[in-house]
């Protein structure tokens, strides 16, 4: 029965953790540790009403510091899920031997100084779209108002228009390295 607790609480936290790692080094992954987690949630609920009932203390430790890790992600706290989801993708690129060259990138100059940008893979979300782009020049986090027209043509020739055109669009991963998300709902991207 030990066992079972102990898979019970940690199949949930890895859902919830590891799936955020998971975002950009293995997406495969998401849906797998979903299920797994869907199926354990129940178990997880009904042990630790048991723990409680019955008084093991240590246990209904347990299963409350559960509860609060699996509802800390959710509960207005983004800087853990950015943090291990720039974790996953820098894992990623360190483990490809040298990742920047399935980039698509091009230069251009901007200010008198060369700066290069471009497209490097892409995740289907379903409803969504993520891009990751690599770009010096960190535009992606200005407003589009102030990004430039060099910028903006070398970008929309790598990523759908609608994603240079708006702002919050992109958020920084790490390094030069910018994840872009383009909804399939907005008509433009």
């Amino acid at each position: 029965m030990t066992l079972f607790r102990l898979i019970s609480i940690a199949i949930p936290l890895l859902d919830v953790y590891g799936g955020m790692f998971c975002y950009f080094f293995a997406p495969a992954a998401l849906t797998w540790l979903f299920f797994a987690s869907l199926l354990f949630v129940v178990p997880l609920a009904c042990l630790s009403i048991e723990a409680l009932f019955c008084r093991y203390r240590k246990w209904s430790t347990a299963f409350a510091l559960t509860w609060l890790l699996l509802v800390l992600p959710f509960a207005g706290v983004p800087e853990t899920r950015e943090w291990l989801r720039t974790l996953g993708f820098y894992a990623r690129t360190q483990l490809v031997s040298d990742y920047m060259s399935q980039c698509r990138l091009s230069e251009f100059i901007e200010s008198g100084v060369t700066q290069t940008a471009g497209f490097c893979e892409g995740f289907d979300r379903g409803d969504y779209f993520d891009y990751v782009v690599y770009d010096t020049s960190g535009e992606f986090i200005l407003p589009a108002s102030r990004r430039t027209s060099e910028w903006k043509k070398v970008m929309s020739a790598a990523t759908a228009e609608a994603t240079v055109e708006r702002d919050r669009t992109a958020y920084h991963l790490f390094g030069n390295y910018y994840a872009v998300v383009a909804s399939f709902f907005d008509g433009k991207g």
